[in-house]
């Protein structure tokens, strides 16, 4: 585990204060959010610094949202792929943490509201991550997720199915998926960012919606997805997008 305490005028504008890098490497599922959700306790007692971390998968692992039903989940084929399953303390659908690095989060709310800490956290990871790749932006819209996902219902499972307000994007489709929740006053936020492929392999394990197949779910979450790899036109590195994201909030 590296950690680093980062400090400067900007940091102390949004955080309140310095805030510990942390990056933990490759964990499980349960060890990844075992590790956020011991930061909340520790944030909210006052007996640790506003968090950054950066961290891995190992093995693959399907992260469910804090009230997203686990039936939409295949246990059967999850067990035949290998892939770890957890649940997440914050909202959202389920992520197939493949080829990707997850960021998360903690912190007191201070004088932003959540609706703020999402829009301000998502402009320093555009910051950071547009030195990899110009091209990302913004989503400007914002679905209506309920009436979406009764109109097509192969969006219903995956976060990366559909794009939120202020997430980042490449050619109109998701590159970074976040989610968050607010316990007392801190506010823990996930953020999944797709380094390259097999997220979509999503597909391969969840229930079928409906009449949809398999490979509808998989061409959905394909047509409104992209990679930080397909943005950059080149494959990125885990620890390039870690650095890329530490320097997007200095």
């Amino acid at each position: 585990m590296q950690t680093e305490i980062l400090d400067s005028p900007f940091m102390r504008e949004l955080f309140q204060s310095p805030v510990e890098w942390v990056h933990t490497g490759y964990s499980t599922g349960a060890e990844n959010m075992r590790f956020d959700e011991d930061r909340v306790k520790l944030v909210a007692n006052g007996d640790a610094l506003p968090m950054l971390r950066v961290y891995g998968w190992k093995p693959w692992a399907v992260s469910l949202g804090a009230n997203q039903r686990e039936s939409d989940i295949d246990p059967i084929e999850r067990e035949k792929k290998g892939f770890d399953l957890v649940r997440r303390a914050t909202g959202g659908r389920a992520v197939l943490h493949a080829d990707e690095l997850t960021y998360s989060i903690v912190t007191p709310i201070g004088k932003y509201s959540v609706q703020e800490w999402y829009r301000l956290s998502h402009e320093r990871l555009l910051a950071g991550l547009r030195t990899i790749a110009p091209t990302l932006d913004f989503e400007k819209s914002q679905p209506n997720f309920r009436e979406l996902y009764k109109a097509m219902p192969q969006q219903a499972v995956a976060c990366f199915a559909s794009s939120a307000r202020y997430e980042l994007i490449h050619d109109g489709r998701k590159v970074v998926g976040s989610a968050q929740r607010v316990f007392g006053n801190v506010l823990l936020q996930h953020g999944s960012i797709l380094l390259g492929a097999g997220g979509e392999q999503l597909a391969d394990i969840s229930k079928q919606s409906g009449s949809h197949s398999v490979d509808e779910i998989r061409k959905t979450i394909l047509s409104h997805s992209s990679t930080l790899s397909e943005a950059a036109g080149r494959v990125v590195g885990f620890e390039e997008v870690a650095e890329a994201i530490k320097n997007g909030f200095l």
